[in-house]
């Protein structure tokens, strides 16, 4: 028996850390020993997923789980998560020091209090309450500045259209407030009660959901031919961590600038000639194709 423990317990750590995206790479979860890495996999299952930066670590809840187990990082910073969450991560650290957590008096110097959220406490949870993010459509310029913040993708839109979040799927992680430059997005607050099971399967598809996100962004930057500008942290960091990869040389910087700026030609002579005929514009159309086609 102890050995099929093992091994269930293997497959599924397996499962969790393993198919990362490129920015988790530099923690080298799969260097370390395997209790360790259950160690980490527990922790990231027991955290919401919301992806907010809010413990201190912009790229998500897997790196403050890894910094938990192998940096001895206080365990108590998801501030979504709450004191659930907090005594959870106890429990797993230390699953003997916190004989009772609600014995507050015996326990108090063992027990971390979790950080405080700027949302009071729901009654039934425990946790801080739930906000959903709500665009004011009448507002929205369509910048598309919060799209690319918005770690589960969440958000549509295109650039000068109004731009809606999909409730649903949102995580309540603020991180589209802040680049909205004509402050057109709310936060409200939601009720409801969610069992054990239910919690666990939205981390999950919220976890995938974010890897996804990652993994997307990931193949934009590497693609030569994106022309999208960096506007996230995340994506700094994903942008060095592709970079590593890649051998690009200077000729190459300048050919990829280049041919931007030959497609955004090519769109406008194309948007011109949809509406009117112009046997000038056209030859030059085509030379611009050419030249494309070169670079």
């Amino acid at each position: 028996m102890p050995s099929t423990v093992h091994t269930t317990a293997r497959a599924t750590t397996h499962a969790r850390l393993t198919n990362l995206p490129i920015l988790f790479d530099t923690l080298a979860l799969d260097t370390l020993p395997i209790d360790v890495q259950q160690q980490i996999a527990r922790i990231d299952a027991c955290l919401p997923q919301t992806q907010c930066g809010l413990c201190d670590h912009p790229d998500g809840c897997l790196p403050y789980a890894a910094a938990i187990v192998m940096d001895g990082e206080p365990y108590n910073k998801c501030v979504p998560g709450g004191q659930p969450v907090t005594d959870a991560i106890a429990q797993i650290i230390a699953p003997n020091a916190l004989v009772n957590l609600s014995d507050s008096i015996s326990h108090d110097k063992e027990r971390l209090i979790a950080a405080p959220s700027k949302w009071s406490i729901d009654n039934t949870s425990q946790r801080p309450q739930e906000v959903r993010a709500i665009i004011r459509e009448d507002d929205c310029i369509g910048c598309t500045k919060c799209i690319p913040a918005c770690p589960v993708d969440a958000i549509v839109g295109t650039g000068k259209h109004m731009h809606t979040i999909f409730t649903d799927l949102c995580t309540g992680c603020e991180l589209c407030i802040a680049p909205c430059p004509v402050d057109c997005i709310d936060l409200v607050i939601i009720e409801r009660e969610l069992t054990i099971s239910e919690r666990e399967q939205e981390q999950d598809d919220l976890r995938q959901r974010y890897h996804t996100h990652l993994k997307r962004v990931t193949e934009q930057l590497a693609d030569s031919s994106n022309a999208k500008p960096v506007v996230s942290m995340v994506e700094a960091k994903l942008n060095n961590a592709t970079s590593q990869m890649l051998d690009i040389s200077e000729q190459q910087a300048k050919d990829t600038i280049a041919a931007a700026k030959l497609r955004s030609k090519i769109k406008r002579l194309e948007k011109q000639l949809s509406v009117r005929e112009n046997s000038v514009k056209q030859a030059e159309l085509e030379t611009l194709q050419a030249e494309l086609a070169q670079l």
